[in-house]
């Protein structure tokens, strides 16, 4: 099979296909097909840094794809892995729907399937190894549990909140927000006041921002409570571009918990941070050494995760690798 693969990848770059995966110069005895999401962002660099290192470590020979935020170009990808006839796929879904075909073709082949940071829903069970990666949920719990906890002993009569998502009909985005909810509604002067689409991205956050600044104004705005920090970075711009002083003016609640937002916990310009935690790489590793050595493994595997805020001890915080 090995020389098979070797003699395919052989043709394909003497043919200058650019739709190849990239292998590794000194291949294992095992192969692994990764497809990651995108490069939108650097907890998603980071995210794909530490899979790549930890598979290098275990020798494994990896074919890996960048889907470009397209459902469509990763499923192509995940099709090639097939076609080469990889030992195992490993693959983080840009949407939660969709991917049944694809993942049946994989089972038909023989080839098991992880995946890793968002969730998938499928109309068969069975189609995939496990999921490893991140319990969104609890990070909007937690970044709810800041807001009723910074205003418990406040008179203020109501609370307004600006929720900037994520994309939409992802995993991260449904959850994060249903968490939130099921915390601040707690408190029945908490309330979303305002519901807008980010898509995980800084420049689409910030023009949305603005947008909606420009026709509403920010008064009536007490939190900001945005699903990552690529986002909340673009709305940062324009709250000092508009006079307003994040941190204070508006109270500012951002998950991911990247190198720059913890820096502008530091000094004060947000006031919480969840952190989503990027480095898979470990549990995609031990997780293939397991499922090779015959151990049953488990259908979720979650990834310890902390939060960061301007009542904790700022100095303790490790440096951050994204």
């Amino acid at each position: 099979m090995k020389y098979l693969l070797h003699l395919l990848l052989l043709l394909f770059v003497v043919g200058g296909c650019a739709n190849s995966p990239d292998a590794e110069e000194e291949p294992g005895n095992i192969v692994i097909g990764f497809s990651q999401s995108g490069t939108e962002s650097n907890w998603r660099k980071r995210h794909t840094e530490s899979i790549r290192e930890e598979l290098d470590k275990e020798g494994y020979e990896v074919l890996y794809r960048n889907g470009f935020m397209n459902q469509d170009r990763q499923i192509q990808d995940m099709r090639t892995f097939i076609a080469y006839k990889v030992d195992m796929i490993v693959f983080t879904p840009i949407v939660e729907d969709g991917w049944d075909a694809v993942l049946l073709e994989a089972k038909a082949a023989g080839i098991p399937v992880i995946v890793v940071d968002r969730h998938i829903r499928t109309t068969e069970e069975n189609l995939y190894l496990t999921h490893i990666g991140s319990s969104f949920k609890s990070e909007g719990n937690r970044a709810g549990l800041y807001i009723t906890n910074h205003f418990q002993n406040s008179s203020q009569s109501s609370v307004k909140i600006l929720e900037m998502k994520g994309l939409a009909n992802t995993s991260p985005t449904n959850f994060r927000s249903e968490g939130f909810m099921e915390v601040i509604s707690r408190d029945s002067r908490i309330s979303i006041a305002a519901s807008l689409e980010g898509d995980f991205i800084r420049s689409k956050a910030k023009d949305v921002f603005r947008k909606y600044i420009e026709e509403n104004g920010w008064e009536g705005i007490d939190v900001l409570y945005s699903h990552n920090d690529e986002m909340t970075l673009g709305m940062l711009e324009i709250m000092e571009e508009n006079g307003i002083v994040p941190g204070q003016d508006i109270i500012i609640v951002t998950i991911d918990a990247q190198a720059e937002m913890i820096e502008n916990l530091r000094a004060g310009k947000v006031n919480c941070v969840v952190e989503c935690n990027p480095n898979a790489g470990w549990y995609v590793r031990n997780t293939i050494k397991r499922y090779l050595n015959g151990n049953t493994i488990p259908d979720e595997i979650y990834m310890p995760e902390t939060v960061f805020s301007d009542t904790g001890n700022l100095d303790s915080i490790p440096p951050r690798e994204y």
